[in-house]
């Protein structure tokens, strides 16, 4: 019988197993008729159909989803009967208990891949070949039977056999050699449609081989593909396709990558097994190889359905130590035989496919490796995980469907579907609530901050919009902190967009963002979510909840990540005063006033050149230097009472403080007009309008700082600093790990009164 991909076939289509070697578990199965070629290339169809495998097939399998799994139960032939499969718990938690346990214990796992690791490659199933083969054979005999296998077997008058059918079409080894190649290697002439390349399991499992986390890879399949990836990533795997292969070995313990042909490989034809016969029992060499890796290592299967291999089956029956536990990697319902090795093994069935499944095993082993954790971390394995979706040349469907699942989840939050909003006693105090909710909010913050900084406008709609259902009150009356809780996850959402377009350059983003408005109770856009989701609310710094995730997401170092939070604040700053009712009348004055300001200069400095009265001169321009003084002021008014987390410093002696950000913002805006970033991304059209709000930013927080810096020598505290955050009034001497200063070449003011 041939062998297939995972998933689901009928009870009718299972092979016959022969008496001689009975079913390891016990179950007792009844015996079916050879299948029919019409069957055989119904199943040829189900192997390469474009949906995934185990995709559900009938009304029963429809009622057992990939993430709930029903309890099923299977009989023995002995009078005991036991549970085949319990109700799985979500697949990223057993992939991460697989992950650390692989972390843990680096080289103790062994991999075995069935043809569903290889079949988004492109490459032919086993039986596929041997169809395509037996049919050429016919047709250099000027037949073109229907069942190109049954006529082969019975003109010949012996089983089907890859060895003695090649020999009939490819007299030399080197002939066969090639006829395979066509098969399981890429033409050069570019012809074919597919790559026949390693799938993305395989890069995965090239990861973890690099990195000494697996050292073991038993296949099933004829493919190099494995072999192919290792070296992709630098690494020469030791292959043992073949007995002469086991029997030249050395100690498997010694060897750092070796990859295992079970059922020998296209370069070697002999070596292929492939027919229900040939996988009823393995050579003398072999068995002892398997069973020495089944005794020794833990197993990750992926992309067996276990069907049509009874020799293996029995291998993991008799073998497997329970040392370590076995998980099974199935996309689908597992078959009967597959949930029994499981019940016996106390495996864990995993819901995912080899391609994703592998994919974010790796990826969190590579982040408990960079954490050193002592458990498995969710966040960075999601920042890993989107890292690599987005490197790909096209959008991931899968970290599409995280981060939806992510958000849906979030909102669903028991906090924020209170049945009374009176009081947090009962909850456990505010405190506490707020704790959960952030906790909760980590992975979806992860998830955004790393798309807004390396996504594009395509995944920038992923989730926009869902910002907008966390900036909402709750209906009905209570306590305000309680209604206003999914705000408090907003906050969190918000900040981790704002400072990963920050940090990744991407000004319309920003402008996407700092435009971007609350739906009212009646469907209208009112306030703008850079106004209610603040940075720092009771009982919750954004900052200390954001700043360990998006250092993994930027990635380099502390400094520029600094440099981005501070933008993103006076970003968000300036364009609240922007969107205020008097700015427009209010910059016009101080546009006016600074009008003025120029004219009276350059009077005044023509009259010291001697053609004017000097004194005249004198008094207007501290007339007009007061003039423009005051109308800053009542434009620096339009920014709110916030102290976020911006460092400002005295860039004009005892004279005033400003924000080193917003001053150099500002300077280039209007240097560089609608070319700057800010201009080109959208976020302003009058760039001379959005420097004065800028400068507007850093009067009313340099101002603040003043005060602050000047309240230890009231306090005495000690000497006046010459640069202070505004969140916390310490310098940045005073703060551990924390950039000092931030450096500019803002011009001191030099006018003279």
């Amino acid at each position: 019988m041939p062998r297939h991909c995972e998933g689901e076939q009928s009870e009718t289509n299972k092979p016959k197993e022969a008496e001689a070697f009975p079913d390891p578990i016990g179950r007792r199965r009844p015996e079916h008729p050879r299948q029919t070629y019409r069957k055989k290339r119904e199943d040829e169809r189900a192997a390469n159909d474009p949906h995934p495998a185990g995709a559900v097939t009938s009304r029963h399998e429809a009622n057992l989803s990939a993430s709930a799994f029903q309890i099923w139960t299977g009989q023995s032939n002995s009078a005991s009967s036991f549970e085949v499969v319990t109700k799985a718990p979500p697949a990223e938690s057993d992939l991460l208990t697989l992950a650390f346990s692989i972390h843990s214990n680096p080289g103790a796992y062994a991999l075995l891949l069935g043809a569903g690791v290889s079949v988004s490659s492109g490459i032919p199933t086993a039986w596929g070949v041997l169809v395509d083969l037996t049919s050429r054979l016919a047709l250099l005999e000027g037949m073109e039977p229907e069942d190109s296998i049954a006529w082969y077997e019975e003109n010949f008058g012996e089983p089907v056999r890859y060895e003695t059918l090649l020999k009939r079409l490819a007299p030399t080894k080197l002939e066969r050699q090639r006829l395979l190649k066509s098969y399981f290697e890429p033409p050069t002439d570019g012809s074919a449609t597919s790559s026949r390349g390693p799938t993305a399991a395989h890069r995965a499992i090239a990861r973890l081989v690099k990195a000494g986390s697996v050292r073991v890879v038993m296949t099933l399949n004829f493919d190099r593909l494995v072999e192919r990836a290792l070296r992709d990533e630098g690494v020469e795997p030791v292959v043992i396709s073949s007995a002469a292969d086991v029997q030249g070995m050395a100690p498997l313990h010694t060897i750092e990558a070796c990859v295992i042909h079970l059922h020998g490989d296209y370069l070697n034809p002999s070596s292929m097994l492939n027919t229900e016969e040939e996988l009823h029992t393995y050579g003398e060499s072999t068995a002892r190889l398997l069973q020495r890796v089944l005794e020794d290592y833990g197993l990750v299967i992926g992309g067996w359905s276990s069907r049509y291999d009874p020799a293996l089956r029995a291998a993991i029956a008799a073998h497997y130590s329970t040392r370590f536990t076995l998980f099974w990697l199935e996309p689908g319902v597992a078959s009967d035989l597959a949930s029994d090795l499981l019940a016996l093994k106390k495996g864990v069935l995993v819901a995912t496919h080899a391609d994703s499944g592998f994919g974010r095993l790796a990826d969190a082993v590579s982040a408990l490796g960079r954490r050193s954790s002592r458990h498995p971390l969710s966040v960075p394995v999601a920042i890993e995980t989107a890292k690599r979706d987005l490197s790909g040349e096209q959008v991931s469907i899968a970290l599409h469907d995280a981060l939806a699942n992510e958000l849906a989840a979030l909102r669903e939050n028991p906090d924020f579907h209170l049945p009374d909003y009176q009081s947090d006693e009962q909850y456990g105090g505010y405190a506490e609530m707020v704790t959960r909710i952030t906790d909760a909010t980590r992975v979806p913050a992860a998830l955004i901050a790393t798309l807004a900084y390396w996504g594009n406008p395509a995944t920038d709609a992923w989730w926009l919009r869902e910002l907008q259902r966390f900036a909402v009150s709750a209906r009905g009356g209570g306590l305000t902190k309680l209604l206003n809780l999914r705000m408090v996850a907003g906050s969190v959402l918000y900040m981790a967009a704002g400072v990963g377009a920050s940090a990744g350059r991407r000004y319309d983003l920003l402008s996407k963002l700092l435009t971007l408005r609350r739906d009212t109770a009646h469907g209208e856009e009112h306030d703008l979510l850079a106004d209610v989701l603040e940075a720092k609310t009771e009982r919750m710094d954004v900052r200390a909840v954001l700043w360990p995730i998006l250092s993994d997401v930027i990635g380099s170092g502390n400094e520029p990540l600094e440099q981005a939070w501070q933008e993103f604040e006076v970003l968000r700053a300036a364009s609240l005063v922007t969107s205020a009712p008097l700015f427009a009348a209010l910059e016009h004055d101080l546009t006016i006033a600074r009008g003025h300001l120029d004219t009276a200069d350059e009077v005044f400095r023509a009259a010291q050149a001697g053609s004017g009265a000097v004194e005249a001169a004198r008094k207007n321009r501290a007339s007009a230097w007061e003039n423009a003084g005051k109308a800053s002021g009542r434009l620096a008014q339009l920014v709110g009472h916030v102290r976020p987390h911006v460092l400002v410093q005295d860039v004009r002696g005892d004279k005033g403080y400003l924000s080193p950000i917003a001053a150099r913002l500002a300077r280039d805006l209007r240097s560089e007009g609608s070319l700057h970033p800010v201009a080109a991304g959208g976020l302003t059209r009058d760039p001379d309008a959005y420097a004065n709000a800028l400068d507007a930013v850093s009067l009313a927080w340099g101002m603040v700082g003043r005060d602050l810096a000047w309240s230890r020598v009231r306090e005495r505290v000690g000497v006046v600093p010459s640069e202070v955050w505004l969140d916390t009034g310490l310098t940045p001497d005073e703060i551990p790990n924390q950039v000092g200063s931030v450096t500019t070449d803002t011009p001191r003011d030099t006018r003279s009164e």
